[in-house]
């Protein structure tokens, strides 16, 4: 008695490679010590996993941005905050 539910499938090419228009685009490898300049260590022998080299990198774009928009707004020039004065209670 044979289960003609348990067949072996076979994989078909075009499921098992992806097609080039599906292929991720190759990107550079991020080069940390580029990123950072100033940083005492080498921090490519200190985070080797791509997953960390690549938040640091946004860690890196986001920091630029927030320094971009700082200079924009000059914060320097900004008024000062006013301070809440409690008004004076009228005499009836």
């Amino acid at each position: 008695m044979e289960n003609q539910s348990e067949e072996k499938k076979t994989p078909t090419p075009e499921t098992n490679s992806p097609s080039p228009e599906q292929a991720p685009p190759l990107e550079e490898p991020i080069v940390l010590k580029e990123l950072f300049p100033g940083a005492n260590q080498d921090l490519d022998a200190l985070f080797p996993d791509p997953g960390m080299k690549k938040l640091l990198k946004e860690v890196a774009r986001n920091r630029q941005k927030n320094e971009r928009f700082l200079k924009k707004i000059r914060l320097d020039e900004l008024p000062p905050e006013e301070t809440e004065e409690p008004e004076p209670a009228k005499d009836e």
